[in-house]
């Protein structure tokens, strides 16, 4: 139950980061309306991805033989792709701030609930495809562990933002990637094997090598240059 509440974690880390400083910056300045904009945005963006999540897995619990395989290899793929754009390709230059964005802190109430609702729907659904990958376990036990993540996460954020902490939110982050690369590398090699093991011995391991030692190549290779460049290295 590990890789639903390290998912969950990691995403709601980059979910409240734009939605928790915002609404500590609009209570702190008396801002309710936009903070009531912000929690309906929230709101809305769960509710449709947890729709959208669930005919996603009625679907998918719909399938059987080789209808299922074909579904877990391809779904195995796609998440490996979507851990490779997001993680190692998207986000690999991003900073994180507890600091409100100054761009959403001007937006009207409306933008500010489009913002909400988009982030969290974003998000959420991606949770979602990651989760579908664990549905053969107890859905009860991984509900849990993925609610525990968002909770988590959560709470950390607020507490950075609020200044009970100095966490590095940077540093948190680049280990939940590390992770996540090598639940990428799983995923591809274990839909390569559903859809071409019976062709290739070991294609599970040869898919875990091509994914793994490049995407942690790519990872490390800009923040090691980094630091060999800055004024820790005398």
């Amino acid at each position: 139950m590990l890789a639903p509440f390290i998912i969950c974690f990691r995403e709601g880390i980059e979910i409240f980061l734009v939605i928790i400083p915002l609404v500590v910056y609009f209570n702190r300045n008396k801002m309710y309306e936009m903070s009531k904009s912000a929690y309906l945005g929230g709101a809305l963006g769960t509710v449709i991805a947890t729709i959208i999540g669930s005919i996603i897995f009625s679907q998918a619990a719909s399938l059987n033989g080789p209808a299922g395989e074909l579904f877990d290899g391809i779904l195995g793929i796609v998440l490996a792709g979507l851990i490779l754009y997001s993680v190692v390709l998207l986000r690999k230059n991003k900073s994180f701030s507890t600091t409100p964005d100054q761009r959403f802190v001007s937006l009207s109430k409306k933008g500010v609930f489009i913002i909400a609702a988009i982030t969290f729907f974003r998000e959420l659904l991606e949770v979602i495809l990651f989760i579908l990958a664990s549905s053969t376990r107890s859905p009860l036990l991984v509900a849990g562990s993925a609610l525990l993540g968002l909770v988590c996460a959560a709470l950390i954020v607020y507490a950075v933002a609020k200044g009970i902490s100095n966490l590095n939110i940077n540093v948190i982050f680049y280990m939940l990637n590390l992770f996540l690369v090598g639940l990428g590398a799983y995923c591809f090699a274990d839909g390569l094997e559903v859809l071409f093991g019976m062709y290739i011995s070991q294609i599970f391991t040869i898919g875990i090598l091509v994914y793994a030692v490049p995407s942690y190549f790519i990872i490390i290779k800009k923040d090691l240059k980094k630091y060999l460049n800055s004024n820790k290295i005398k």
